[in-house]
């Protein structure tokens, strides 16, 4: 077997099921198995994905108690249920946008100097087109450091936008080598597996690769109490794996969100989508950046 693909998934509804086709309708000449961990679903999912693997004998489902889910614990465990030789990770939300994901994914991992690599996200389509906007500025940013591999250890420690380019990572589209996943596992944690895993691989001397042409549809448009609790859930998070204080002060609170307002209205401005919903999108997206 040469690539397990490994997908926890918990009430998937349609998003997992253009998920999977997109998967099973990948341009790839060798096997692969894909491997689902279920988390106690009620929706269907577990009754759509068991039909699903009596037509395809590749396909895998396990079945876990919700309690039971974390995030690294999870992975870990599908991934010892499965055999190949690269693994790859996505989510139920995360839809390969190409037929060729698949293989440039391998072909980033056929390179025995790379430990792990994680692709490009784009929006989905029908998402605000400020959010469409981010991501791709983000991912941008991703393309300057093709590969990721600590040069210089006093530059990596002194320079915190470094470090948090070079363990940037994200199991919502990402691939791995099995024997380094033997050597160093994901974190039994609850919350930003692959950045920690990311920052271990890194300080062990291995590299990371992005590909940006292994791109997939994944984004959230989250409600505004759902982006104030993911907000104190990053916040949280960082400061205690990396020390980092994502905070905005007090006295930097106003100015913050006028010049982010006011970037996003020019933006919308300038490319003729300024509209009520861009206009609330924008500003439920700010206020959730301050309300700490």
């Amino acid at each position: 077997m040469k690539v397990s693909i490994i997908c926890p998934t918990f009430n998937g509804s349609d998003l997992l099921k253009k998920s999977l086709n997109a998967i099973l309708n990948q341009k790839f000449d060798q096997s692969y198995e894909i491997i689902f961990v279920d988390s106690s679903s009620n929706d269907g999912t577990t009754e759509f994905l068991n039909a699903q693997s009596e037509i395809h004998e590749n396909i895998h489902l396990y079945k876990i108690n919700q309690s039971e889910f974390e995030h690294g614990k999870t992975r870990n465990f599908a991934i010892s249920k499965s055999s190949a030789e690269f693994i790859l990770l996505l989510t139920q939300d995360a839809i390969p946008a190409n037929d060729y994901w698949l293989a440039t994914m391998v072909d980033t991992l056929e390179n025995n100097n790379i430990a792990g690599v994680f692709g490009r996200h784009i929006a989905h389509k029908n998402h605000p087109k400020l959010l469409h906007r981010d991501i791709d500025n983000h991912f941008n940013k991703m393309s300057k450091f093709p590969i990721r591999k600590i040069e210089n250890w006093d530059i990596c420690k002194n320079t915190i936008s470094l470090r948090q380019t070079l363990h940037f990572f994200s199991n919502n589209n990402s691939g791995l080598r099995r024997s380094v996943w033997e050597k160093i596992p994901f974190p039994n944690v609850n919350f930003g597996e692959d950045q920690t895993w990311a920052q271990k691989i890194i300080e062990s001397g291995f590299s990371i690769a992005y590909q940006p042409d292994s791109i997939v549809y994944h984004s959230h448009n989250f409600s505004f109490k759902n982006l104030i609790k993911r907000r104190a859930t990053e916040i949280q998070y960082f400061k205690k794996e990396f020390g980092y204080n994502l905070k905005t002060a007090n006295r930097k609170i106003i100015p913050v969100l006028f010049k982010s307002f006011t970037k996003d209205f020019l933006w919308l401005y300038k490319t003729k989508q300024l509209n009520q919903k861009e206009i609330f999108y924008s500003l439920k997206k700010n206020m959730s950046l301050i309300s700490f």
